[in-house]
């Protein structure tokens, strides 16, 4: 590494890796899958040091993703430098296993097959030549697994132009504002208060959730406050925020099931994506740039499925409707008990479970009730959804 910018290999390496970024007809995966390859190349033909080709990877590697990748609106909306460390570091890991090519790596380092040969018993065996063949079995398994993309990320272009539309500035937020309230105080009520934070890890939603509990405790008393989270557990909710939860239905393209992945990326990808958006409209003085919490509930209610009494419907909006000037607030609180995917409605989900919601809405429970009579009785079709 002494040598780094004295060696021609660092910069014929460079030279390589520039030429498989330009070609257009790659997908950024199997361009990653022939920086590996090259990398491999030089490994294990002892041209540079295990240690050497994990520098140079990384480098070429980094400025790939993070500057000069084909998702143009990720470089025009990540900005810092933090965010685009981490992004690198979690694509790496997950998605293209540097781990697993890391171990192939180091079984063709010269230092760790010559410490093994000096242990070897059988002098007539061939250690160098073992370790080689094992390296080459390790780096297919490699390839295999990144082309096999069990857990992708969607690109920042692909969020933007399909997911986030119409865009901020050309949003009319106001007819949705009647159902923010009733969608926050059943998923998540400390939303609004977080000005800033998005995930479960932030300090503010912890210091939040703890004044809610101690506030609750000491209006209901410690008594009746155990039983009340006994009764609200008997239907189980997950513990995200309502932006964890856009973000793990419109920002992956496969891995929804891998569900430690799949958290950890909620965590770290909620500040990277909508921390940079909200950056990004305010610096640029965006048309709603203040109202850009309304805005992610309105792009919640128009991706997120729900499942209502067993029909599934793969938007809300495929159930309420496109113009939430004409939706009505008992058909959307079903669509938000929904959210849970709940195997069925009963009465004490449907009722009893947010009984000061249905007081305080003034919702028309005969409505409701034959609102899921509909449902229970229809084609498969009556409302675009499917029953499960």
């Amino acid at each position: 590494m002494n040598g780094l910018f004295g060696n021609n290999i660092f910069f014929l390496f460079l030279f390589a890796c520039i030429t498989i970024m330009n070609y257009s007809r790659m997908v950024e995966s199997q361009k990653i899958i022939l920086f590996y390859l090259l990398t491999f190349g030089l490994a294990i033909l002892k041209v540079i040091s295990v240690m050497d080709s994990i520098l140079y990877l990384t480098i070429v590697s980094f400025f790939y993703l993070e500057f000069l990748t084909e998702d143009v609106m990720k470089i025009k909306f990540v900005k810092k430098l933090k965010y685009k460390i981490t992004d690198f570091i979690f694509l790496m890991i997950v998605q293209y296993k540097f781990f697993l090519f890391l171990i192939t790596l180091i079984l063709t380092s010269t230092r760790v097959q010559t410490g093994i040969s000096n242990y070897f018993p059988y002098d007539n065996w061939n250690i160098n030549l073992i370790m080689d063949i094992f390296s080459i079995l390790v780096f297919f398994i490699t390839i295999f697994k990144v082309s096999k993309e069990q857990f992708k990320i969607r690109s920042f272009t692909s969020l933007l132009s399909d997911v986030f539309i119409p865009p901020i500035n050309e949003s009319d937020l106001i007819p949705y504002k009647p159902y923010f309230e009733i969608l926050i105080r059943m998923e998540d009520k400390t939303f609004y208060l977080r000005e800033n934070s998005y995930n479960i890890l932030s300090f503010d939603f912890i210091w939040i959730k703890i004044k809610q509990y101690w506030n609750q405790t000491q209006e209901l008393g410690f008594e009746h406050r155990v039983k009340e989270y006994f009764r609200v557990s008997q239907v189980a909710r997950g513990y995200s925020t309502l932006e964890m939860q856009l973000l793990r239905t419109v920002a992956l393209e496969s891995g929804y099931y891998k569900t430690i992945t799949r958290k950890i990326f909620e965590i770290l990808y909620t500040n990277i994506i909508f921390k940079s958006m909200k950056e990004y409209y305010e610096n640029n003085n965006y048309v709603n740039n203040d109202k850009f919490k309304d805005y992610l509930l309105s792009i919640y209610i128009s991706n997120v499925r729900t499942k209502i009494d067993g029909v599934v419907f793969t938007k809300m909006t495929k159930y309420l409707g496109d113009k939430p000037e004409f939706w009505e607030k008992e058909k959307f609180y079903l669509s938000c008990l929904g959210l849970t995917f709940q195997p069925s409605f009963s009465e004490f989900y449907v009722y009893e479970l947010y009984n000061d919601l249905i007081d305080d809405s003034m919702f028309d429970t005969d409505k409701i009730r034959l609102e899921l009579e509909k449902l229970s009785t229809s084609d498969r079709n009556y409302y675009g959804g499917d029953k499960k």
